[in-house]
């Protein structure tokens, strides 16, 4: 029986994306929720990187293959095309010099899966109209998160020479076909080398 948390409703739109037995690098992976989904229903090979050695330890419990470090140092020690995908699921808002890491995801995968929540989606427009601001509250203590747009992150690849092979726009847990700039709350983006 298969026992899923659904804590993150970009995990599912990650895993649809992830072909069945192939290799995956997760990047700023927690403590491993979705490695741990994407090897029991895809039987994916999976790696994983994460700063924050609680997490690492949470990884290592779950029976997962992950290495403490931080991301923005690069990804040397992992040659060009081991993986096939190298996942950053709502992380790329939090790192400090976003442009090397997806550059690193393109050279070490053939394919990168990044996710991140839209700035543009309404209720964040509405709560910045309201003087509530973007992210979360200075009392609770979160890093600093950097507010990122659906047109903003394209503009983003394409600097980067990066090809988008795939969108999903998620609120809830529905797919948004229609204005996703507007109603989507969060995106999932596949990109490759061009």
């Amino acid at each position: 029986m298969s026992t899923h948390i659904h804590a993150r409703p970009d995990f599912d739109a990650i895993i649809d994306l992830v072909a069945p037995g192939t290799r995956v690098l997760d990047l700023g992976c927690g403590d491993g929720q979705l490695m741990a989904q994407l090897v029991e229903r895809k039987r994916v090979s999976a790696r994983g990187v994460e700063i924050d050695e609680a997490e690492v330890r949470a990884c290592v419990a779950r029976g997962l293959s992950v290495r403490q470090g931080n991301i923005e140092e690069g990804l040397a020690d992992f040659p060009d095309g081991v993986f096939d995908y190298v996942i950053l699921s709502e992380t790329i808002a939090f790192l400090n010099r976003p442009a090397p890491v997806v550059r690193e995801m393109l050279r070490v995968g053939r394919s990168a899966i990044i996710s991140f929540r839209n700035a543009g989606y309404w209720r964040v427009r509405w709560a910045m109209v309201t003087g509530r601001g973007f992210g979360a509250p200075l009392i609770a203590g979160q890093p600093r998160e950097r507010a990122i747009t659906l047109s903003a992150f394209e503009e983003f690849c394409g600097s980067l020479g990066a090809r988008v092979q795939q969108r999903v726009f998620i609120t809830g847990t529905r797919r948004i076909r229609l204005l996703p700039s507007l109603l989507a709350e969060i995106a999932v983006y596949v990109l490759a080398r061009s």
